[in-house]
């Protein structure tokens, strides 16, 4: 059975449920984490919503820097490729030698996991960012608890609060994600694609396709969606395939495109043409064979 499915398959209402806050940590552990006691009421609310969360996603698609999820789907990826494994090591401690005495040691919490555990030894976690300040006013989207004789509880109050949509799920060896957002954010994902495009430009074999990396690095800045953009070149590498530039030169000038060009043939970016020559490099202006008309897309899947 594919992990997607021990996910779809997992019987929550039966299961335990251990809720575990963390913080991140500047030591070499990464994450530092505590047991949180909870009452039964407030533990099977939150395995009802852990259930309803899943019981929405019918479908599933591989995560790349540029895809997206809808309301009835996750992303996925492999739980080797995150930092997961470092809070994993954490919060799979025994809870009762690691339980939280002082609702001080709530404050500024990154996030918080909650550990499912059915009788058939299946492990699934839930995690998801902790609100700002993990008070609001209560709602149909928060369970809102109070700590008090060392024990969560619900109730409807702002005291503190835990959000029913959780950020992703981890089973085995894979990561869904139904906020890709979230996921991204809780375990440093947007680094990966921001150190991505610092490796594309000591590259010389990137460098090389223009007279002046200027305004592309401009072009890209710390814009969060330009980022994920060059990772996805760096991880394409399509500029590196053999007499590209010329193919390029070729098309461009058979399509008008605008695109210029010095007489060693390399790219001449400029402010008007950095954004074409990123969405070129991403290999996402495609043709209709159906009506030949050229569309710049956000992301494209191989068929």
């Amino acid at each position: 059975m594919s992990d997607f499915n021990v996910l779809r398959n997992f019987d929550f209402q039966n299961a335990t449920a251990h809720l575990w806050v963390f913080k991140q940590s500047k030591s070499s552990v990464a994450y530092k984490a505590c047991y949180v006691q909870t009452s039964d009421d407030l533990a099977d609310s939150i395995k009802e919503f852990a259930n309803d969360n899943v019981e929405k996603v019918t479908e599933v698609q591989a995560y790349t820097y540029l895809a997206e999820n809808n309301e009835c789907s996750c992303l996925s990826i492999d739980k080797v490729n995150t930092r997961f494994p470092l809070l994993e090591a954490v919060v799979d401690r025994v809870e009762d030698e690691h339980k939280i005495d002082d609702r001080r040691e709530l404050k500024n919490s990154k996030g918080y996991v909650v550990k499912f555990d059915n009788n058939a030894g299946v492990r699934v976690y839930g995690v998801r960012r902790s609100t700002s300040s993990w008070k609001t006013a209560y709602n149909n989207k928060f369970i809102n608890i109070i700590f008090q004789r060392g024990e969560l509880s619900a109730i409807e109050d702002d005291t503190f609060s835990i959000n029913k949509d959780f950020d992703f799920f981890v089973v085995n060896d894979s990561v869904f994600m139904l906020n890709k957002r979230g996921f991204e954010t809780l375990l440093q994902h947007r680094e990966a694609y921001a150190k991505a495009f610092d490796d594309l430009q000591q590259s010389q074999s990137f460098n090389s396709l223009f007279t002046t990396m200027e305004p592309i690095v401009n072009y890209v800045g710390s814009n969060s969606m330009h980022l994920r953009r060059m990772a996805v070149v760096e991880n394409k590498a399509i500029y590196s395939q053999p007499g590209f530039l010329t193919k390029l030169r070729e098309v461009s000038d058979a399509k008008g495109w605008g695109m210029n060009f010095d007489e060693a043939g390399q790219i001449i970016p400029c402010e008007d043409t950095a954004k074409l020559i990123v969405q070129v490099l991403l290999d996402h202006r495609l043709q209709s064979l159906l009506t030949n008309t050229t569309y710049d897309v956000p992301d494209a899947v191989a068929v």
